[in-house]
This record gives structure tokens, C-alpha cells and sequence, in this order.
């Protein structure tokens, strides 16, 4: 049986857009107020980004909108969540007691002071993103909204969402 190698094979890398939001409410109803601004359609998705570290597991929420106009994906995460700890056996006489304990977590631990991530899944170079982010801004409950650099995130594969 013959083996074949593959050599300087490379993935090629969907374009997309990140940016930031700043804001203090829920992720349901950040996405109930981008909809009810930008006149978009975020759903919440069946599956959850499902982070799992050695020290603890985090669910966190996405919503997807598809624009048939600009033929590009939609993903607004929340980038904090509370996640739960591994359980800690401890002994306490007779009997073991497993205590678990929630634990706050950072998705993408490079931009720890985000509150929000909207990925579109186009080119820059062919979506009006100055328009985006000046609407997003516009929204009462949004603090500040901007461009995020994909190049400094060193786990690229928490954004990706199917």
C-alpha cells in the first residue's frame, strides 16, 4: 500500500471581520438591540462555543444572522462568560463531597476587556464596515465599538462557529 505525503500544504483562510463591543448588558439583549437597529435578524444557534481548558468549562452563547444583500455571516459572542471549575474532591470524615464552583472566562484572551465579538465573514476590502461600526455606536447601551487586529489572537479556532 503505497503512502502519499502531502508537502507545504496550507489551509487557505476565510476573510472575516472582527470587532469589539463594550457594553454591560446580556448577550440576548445585545442582540435584541443590534437587530432592533441595523434591522438584522440574529438568532440564537442550537450549539453553544463550548470551551473546555484543564481548569474549566465554558458555554458561551452565539447568535448567527446571514445577510443575503452582502452574502456574509453575522456571529455576535459575548468574549466573557461564567464558566464552571473542574470539581475538587474533598474528604470531610466519612463521605467525599464534590464541590464545583462558576469561575468568570475570557474567549479571546488577548482583548480580556471586550464584552462583545461580531465576526461578518467577508473582506474587508468588499463591506461598508465604517457604516457598520457608526450604527453599532449609535445604539444608547453601546460604550464604544471598533475594528479588532485578527493577527494578535493566538487561538483563531475559538472563532469558529459551525
Amino acid at each position: 500500500m503505497a503512502v502519499h505525503k502531502l508537502m507545504d500544504w496550507e489551509l487557505e483562510e476565510e476573510p472575516y471581520i472582527l470587532m469589539a463591543i463594550h457594553s454591560t448588558i446580556e448577550s440576548y439583549r445585545m442582540a435584541y438591540l443590534i437587530n432592533k437597529h441595523l434591522h438584522l435578524n440574529f438568532k440564537r444557534t442550537k450549539e453553544d462555543q463550548d470551551v473546555l481548558q484543564h481548569t474549566y468549562t465554558a458555554n458561551y452563547p452565539v447568535y448567527k444572522h446571514f445577510d443575503q444583500e452582502q452574502n456574509a455571516a453575522f456571529y455576535l459572542i459575548p468574549n466573557k462568560c461564567w464558566g464552571i471549575s473542574n470539581l475538587k474532591t474533598t474528604s470531610q470524615g466519612l463521605f467525599n463531597n464534590e464541590e464545583s464552583s462558576d469561575v468568570k472566562t475570557v474567549l479571546i484572551k488577548e482583548y480580556a476587556t471586550v464584552d462583545f465579538l461580531l465576526k461578518v465573514e467577508k473582506d474587508e476590502n468588499y463591506f461598508p464596515l465604517k457604516k457598520l461600526l457608526n450604527t453599532l455606536g449609535e445604539i444608547p447601551q453601546v460604550i464604544s465599538v471598533y475594528q479588532l487586529d485578527t493577527f494578535k489572537i493566538k487561538q483563531p479556532d475559538y472563532l469558529i462557529f459551525e
